[in-house]
């Protein structure tokens, strides 16, 4: 016969699970970052710059497909700036959440961190419905500690 694991290990394996997962989330506003918005596809891109919140409100989009390219701070070391986390509100079907590589220049899921980047996205596609306002949100990506010690 089998034998049957106790639900407490299974509790605490999982526990360990979650403890050790890397968790990413927006922090600080990111002020003046470049955001290049273009018609998809094809559409020229027209820049606009973040303001001191990390937003840039788009207001009503003609309906249709758009992304965005983001560009790293002016003057910014591409290699050590930290990653963004991008919102995207007002989009049809929901906000869309990525998080942006400056290094790469690709957007990735919000929880991919370094060892989980394959592939990527060079633009971060959305479609507006052409009656709810659009705005963006860049806040710089910081990592949950860890709540696990070693002593």
């Amino acid at each position: 016969m089998p034998s049957r694991k106790s639900p407490s290990i299974l509790v605490f394996a999982l526990t360990a699970i979650v403890s050790f997962a890397s968790v990413a989330h927006g922090g600080a506003p990111l002020k003046g970052v470049d955001v290049k918005l273009g018609k998809s596809p094809g559409g020229g891109a027209s820049a606009r710059t973040t303001n001191a919140e990390g937003k840039i409100d788009l207001g009503v989009l003609p309906a249709g497909s758009y992304y965005i390219v983001i560009d790293a701070p002016k003057g910014a070391d591409v290699n050590k700036e930290p990653d963004a986390q991008i919102e995207i509100h007002g989009a049809k079907g929901g906000t869309i959440k990525k998080r942006w590589s400056y290094a790469q220049k690709k957007a990735f899921d919000v929880t991919a961190d370094a060892t989980a980047r394959t592939g990527g996205e060079e633009k971060i596609l959305f479609t507006a419905d052409g009656s709810h306002p659009v705005d963006i949100a860049a806040t710089a990506v910081v990592r949950a500690k860890s709540n696990i010690s070693n002593n």
